[in-house]
């Protein structure tokens, strides 16, 4: 029913901007495979190199670079979408370029396979929903980590040099230590957007039953112009 109050020491927001059919590196600066991190992906053209007209979200398969090389412990098929992690369209309208889509999750926890293993960095590719192939997919994607064991024990800050905490508790969200409207986004480890509270008014707490699926991890963001945290919960 309860999880203690967790917040990630790190969140790093990496960009892929103006896709144009080319490859590309991105470097994180602080960021390893155990850190929740942000993935924006912007497609300049959205029909001859990668074809996003009118949609709303996107795929992302995606494996680790290790010593053993790239594209290592896949969690599943290329053509099987369920498993992979959705980008959601962020910039409201699909229908003329650009369009821009996002993600925020942890990618440690999709690779319980690699747990000890040294990890370098993120291969990927974005595709539609038709399934790849053509201009229905993107070329290979490289994002270049902070080297790191993958670990899943996710390093945490003292909570102290922060006010702001959150926990799930009985079906309810509750947060605490802001005094702002801000807004409260959770998403799943596929990155799927499952709550969406916008210009939420909290002077100092705030709760909210939640009907989420039992069992299942959960990353909470909770943003204002001035701050922007994230946090784990899990329902039990």
């Amino acid at each position: 029913m309860l999880l203690a109050t967790v917040c990630f020491s790190q969140e790093e927001v990496i960009s892929f901007t103006g896709y144009n059919g080319a490859g590309s590196t991105q470097t994180a600066m602080t960021a390893t495979v155990n850190d929740v991190i942000t993935i924006r992906f912007e497609d300049t053209d959205i029909i001859n190199n990668f074809y996003t007209e009118n949609q709303n979200s996107i795929y992302m398969y995606l494996g680790l670079t290790t010593a053993n090389g790239s594209f290592q412990a896949v969690p599943g098929d290329f053509n099987d979408l369920n498993w992979q992690p959705v980008l959601n369209l962020t910039d409201g309208n699909a229908v003329t370029p650009s369009n821009t889509y996002e993600i925020t999750f942890i990618p440690a926890l999709l690779f319980p396979s690699l747990v000890s293993q040294d990890v370098y960095g993120i291969n990927l590719l974005f595709q539609n929903q038709f399934g790849g192939g053509g201009n229905n997919q993107t070329v290979d994607l490289y994002i270049d980590l902070v080297d790191a064991p993958l670990t899943q024990t996710l390093s945490i800050t003292d909570s102290n040099q922060n006010k702001v905490q959150t926990r799930y508790n009985g079906g309810k969200l509750e947060i605490s230590g802001i005094y702002t409207t801000s807004n409260v986004t959770i998403y799943n480890l596929l990155g799927k957007k499952v709550v969406d509270l916008r210009n939420v008014a909290i002077n100092g707490t705030f709760s909210k039953y939640l009907d989420l699926p039992k069992n299942n991890i959960y990353i909470v963001k909770i943003s204002s112009p001035a701050f922007s945290k994230t946090f784990k919960i899990v329902a039990k």
